[in-house]
């Protein structure tokens, strides 16, 4: 796994997120991907997410159904009511300064691969040239994620958020859009084309491995999704951190707060980020609280 499967799972998924899978391959278990964390006060459900999936990804397993009825507050990264304004200012970010064109940044060789998957799509060749790499990266596999079904409209946090709306419930973001965004945006010159070029080389197989790490969260394997996560991040630790492991320890002290309250809350994450030593989950065991796998 690169850099651009990883960016993939945590930012769409990703890091960025999962899609569900009819029939799970791999090693399953009678657990879903959500834990419950107690310690005296609230009940706290940490439920791992993918932000894209298909829509015959429903029903979801009646455990997750029954936590979200029992909650009486949602916590989803950011604020998806707040996506129109997330997209702008995506684009705002990942569009060039100056006079350069993306064809002359990245060279011919790469310009060329990724025209020849831009011309299997409906999606303007042009628009690209004013693309930053990693822009160009993220709309070439949101474009063939949503040529495969995998849609944001149907993610679980986003069917959470809806579901929580029309029953009044609260909810609250963990991070603002402008945050996320610049997750992307700080991305160094080298680390974007980096991103780009992994991207291309792998596009052909990256609806197959959302296949794959879709069947492991169906499945409630945490220590395929835990390997994945690790296999992808080898190359490039400093990401690592920033995108993933230092989110996970800014999100404990609002999480411990929700336990020391009256009322019970479902967090919903990206599933990346409750797998692993640096992972929510076991963060908070490290606290002292009682985590169960559901």
């Amino acid at each position: 796994m690169n850099l651009r499967y990883r960016t993939l799972l945590l930012a769409v998924l990703l890091v960025t997120p999962t899609v569900l899978a009819d029939s799970p391959t791999g090693e399953g278990t009678d657990k879903t991907f959500m834990w419950r964390v107690q310690r005296g006060g609230a009940t706290v459900y940490l439920l791992g997410s993918v932000h894209a999936m298909k829509e015959d990804a429903y029903p979801l397993p009646s455990a997750m159904e029954t936590a979200f009825d029992s909650v009486e507050k949602l916590v989803f990264e950011i604020d998806l009511d707040d996506l129109g304004s997330a997209a702008i200012q995506m684009l705002a970010a990942g569009t060039l300064d100056g006079e350069d064109t993306l064809e002359e940044i990245v060279g011919p060789a790469t310009w060329t691969r990724l025209m020849v998957h831009v011309e299997k799509t409906s999606f303007p060749e042009g628009m690209f040239q004013r693309m930053k790499s990693w822009m160009a990266a993220v709309t070439i596999t949101a474009l063939a994620m949503t040529d495969a079904g995998y849609l944001p409209s149907a993610g679980i946090d986003t069917y959470f958020s809806r579901r929580a709306e029309e029953a009044g419930k609260e909810r609250i973001a963990l991070e603002t859009v402008e945050f996320q965004v610049s997750l992307f945006a700080d991305l160094t010159a080298e680390q974007s084309l980096a991103f780009l070029r992994y991207t291309l080389v792998d596009l052909e197989t990256v609806i197959p491995e959302l296949d794959e790490l879709s069947a492991h969260w169906r499945a409630g394997n945490v220590a395929a999704v835990e390997a994945l996560m690790a296999e992808g991040f080898d190359e490039f630790p400093e990401l690592l951190d920033t995108m993933v492991t230092d989110r996970n320890r800014t999100w404990i002290a609002p999480i411990e707060e929700l336990l020391a309250g009256e009322s019970d809350a479902m967090v919903v994450v990206g599933a990346l980020h409750l797998v692993g030593e640096e992972g929510v989950v076991n963060l908070l065991r490290k606290k002292g609280y009682t985590v169960e796998q559901k």
